[in-house]
């Protein structure tokens, strides 16, 4: 069958599992795309050509007129804008898309959309959970989990009735007109600055949520973020917008004892599995995208309170000698581990280290002062030394990796206290990913556990 995208010269950057589902759109259109990759040994890691008959694949150095020529580039998430190829790309006036604008203009179903710079991944499953509760046939991917294009039906497939999407500020940045009914921004805190170049660029990218959006569409915003502030002006005529926040002046709103979100519904917070007042503004966020969305208020508190979170998101993993571990490798941002440093009530060892990207951890030194301990490890384990240094006591992995970080946490840490993985940096430099890096933690904690146990 003719689509109108056989009439275009669509060409892929990247083949990591975003650019795949790419390839894997443009097969089923028919299409048989130019595209690339800058790592060379992806060429041997899989049979390509039987993979993708007919598509020209190519592998290792991206020459800077590679792109020319084309009317769309489907840009993978992670590659910068910095690229000379893609520079030259767009002053040539070449269309430049995520997979998140082409799965915008193919969806057959309203949109959710969630960004921020913590607690995306949590309000994203939570949003799912809440529209299966009230037996809507739903999709959730995106940045998390299962890419966009992915998402949408196969032949003879029942179409999906809400599409949720989890999207990372990389993504956005390659969208103008993709079009949510219902968009949320939790947060905004120093990341991927390596990648933006500054906090402005960072904010615009995340704004770009909600650029399309129009008439009776909805914006979800935490009212208490200082860095969202300048938002609201900037939402189009005709959208409506929803705060949450720990205070009464906001739509949604907690407090010690419960949550609250309009219409005139409620939540104990001891009826939560999510410890922390951040994650109780993602149970609100949520809330107050379910309602924008008319689920009921019944599935709405039914999902809140079954929900027990994700993995290495602040996750249980065991009690040693009186010691709990707590796995929260999900945070590779100074955000996210403020907030999980915020959520448990101490005496704490915290493990950090990784690659922070170019952030500033310095207000580490403040949410730290006075705790039990910190171990360090990984490229910026150095620069965190410096910033801890004289806070609290320090110990500094240079061999031995996550099992020798877990053993000096274990020395340091006193029956009540807990351990954190929280890193506040991405954990490339030393494992294949967070979950690589939380799945060590854990082993190690379990092989503690057993050596004690009789």
């Amino acid at each position: 069958m003719h689509t109108p995208w056989q009439n275009l010269d669509i060409r892929i950057l990247g083949l990591g599992q975003t650019g795949l589902s790419c390839l894997r759109w443009a097969q089923r259109e028919g299409l048989q795309p130019q595209a690339f990759d800058t790592r060379a040994q992806l060429a041997t890691v899989r049979p390509w050509a039987e993979e993708f008959p007919g598509c020209d694949l190519h592998f290792g150095e991206l020459p800077e007129d590679a792109l020319l020529g084309a009317d769309l580039v489907l840009v993978s998430p992670g590659l910068p804008p910095t690229l000379a190829a893609l520079r030259r790309a767009q002053a040539e006036g070449i269309a430049l898309w995520s997979d998140i604008e082409l799965f915008g203009r193919l969806a057959g179903a309203p949109i959710a959309a969630i960004t921020g710079s913590n607690g995306k991944s949590t309000v994203t499953t939570l949003l799912g959970e809440m529209a299966r509760a009230a037996g809507i046939e739903v999709a959730v991917g995106g940045n998390l989990g299962t890419p966009a294009l992915d998402l949408l039906p196969a032949e003879n497939v029942p179409a999906s009735a809400l599409y949720v999407l989890e999207l990372s500020s990389f993504q956005l940045h390659y969208c103008s007109d993709f079009r949510p009914q219902v968009a949320a921004i939790l947060n905004l805190s120093p990341d991927h600055l390596d990648w933006h170049g500054d906090m402005d660029a960072y904010l615009d990218a995340k704004a770009r949520i909600f650029r399309a959006m129009g008439e009776g569409d909805t914006v979800v915003l935490n009212a208490e973020d200082p860095a969202l502030q300048t938002l609201p002006p900037r939402i189009p005529a005709g959208v409506r917008l929803r705060t949450f926040g720990h205070s009464p002046a906001a739509d949604a709103w907690a407090d010690a004892q419960a949550l609250h979100w309009p219409p005139a519904a409620s939540l104990a917070v001891d009826e939560l599995h999510l410890p922390g007042a951040h994650n109780r503004e993602n149970v609100l966020a949520a809330a107050l995208m379910a309602s924008a969305l008319d689920l009921p208020q019944a599935a709405i508190r039914q999902a809140a309170k079954d929900f027990r979170g994700l993995p290495h998101r602040l996750q249980w993993v065991a009690r040693v000698d009186g010691v709990d571990y707590y796995d929260d490798s999900k945070g590779t941002n100074l955000g996210a581990s403020l907030r999980a440093i915020e959520a448990l009530p101490g005496p704490l060892v915290l493990i950090l280290g990784g690659d922070a990207k170019g952030a500033d951890l310095s207000p580490l030194r403040a949410a730290l002062q006075g705790q039990r301990g910190a171990v360090l490890l990984g490229k910026d384990a150095e620069s965190l030394e410096n910033i801890l240094a004289g806070a609290l006591p320090i110990r500094r992995i240079r061999e031995g990796g996550m099992a020798a970080a877990v053993q000096a946490a274990a020395t340091m840490a006193q029956p009540g206290d807990q351990v954190l993985l929280s890193p506040a940096c991405a954990s490339l430099d030393m494992f294949q990913d967070y979950r690589d890096r939380g799945r060590q933690f854990a082993a190690a904690v379990q092989a503690m556990l057993r050596e004690v146990t009789p």
